[in-house]
This record gives structure tokens, sequence and C-alpha cells, in this order.
């Protein structure tokens, strides 16, 4: 199969880390960043980023994959349910690249203060 995916993985599909065999069969492009700053954050040892927050750009693996490893990556990540991804500019050895990147954004309404009680009011 051709691997004509590109998945930017910054967690624990990462090289050295619990599910990086995942990617078994797929080719390693090499360590960038994302060209977009966005945020990351960590729950129970498992990070994500939000899309929605720029606050850096995010450090990963460039990744080509087929079809058949791809739907092992998504499973894994429980796309489009809890982590969704969205195709995304990466900088790999000085090449802009556009890849697959998983992000899990809050749903809902921010608040515009912090007091629960400005937003209830006239309900």
């Amino acid at each position: 199969m051709e691997n004509s995916h590109l998945v930017f993985a910054y967690g624990t599909l990462r090289t050295s880390h619990g599910n990086h065999q995942l990617l078994e069969g797929a080719n390693f492009l090499g360590t960038g960043t994302t060209k977009y700053h966005y945020s990351l954050y960590l729950v129970g040892g498992y990070p994500y980023a939000i899309s929605t927050e720029a606050r850096y750009p995010v450090v990963g693996e460039l990744y080509a994959m087929d079809e058949e490893i791809l739907k092992r990556v998504d499973k894994l990540e429980g796309h489009p349910c809890y982590y969704a991804r969205s195709e995304v500019p990466v900088i790999v050895n000085d090449v802009e690249y556009t890849a697959w990147m998983y992000f899990r954004d809050p749903k809902g309404t921010l608040l515009q203060s912090g007091d629960y009680n400005d937003a209830s009011r006239g309900r």
C-alpha cells in the first residue's frame, strides 16, 4: 500500500512512547514543529492539543502511512468523537508539509467573565 497519509505525532505515538508500535510500517520523515501555535494539555498522563489556544508551536514527529495504519491511529485517538484530526502545516527539516494532527477542542461556550452568575442571569 502507498504511504499517502501524513500524520504529525506529538504524544504517545512518538518514538519511545507507549503507542509508538501502532506506527509499525509507517515511514518516519523527521522531527519538527507545527507552523502555527496551539496549546498542549496533559490529563491522566495523556497529552492533547487545543487548536483554539495559540500559545506555542507543538513539537512532534512526522510519519507517512497507508490507510490501514491511519485507521489504527484513528481508533486509538477515538476519531472523530474524542480526538478529531485536522490538516495543519508542519515544518520538518526546513520543509513545510500538510499533515493530520489530532485535536481535542473543548465544547461549549466560553464565559466572558469568571462568574457563572453573569451567564445564567435571565434564564
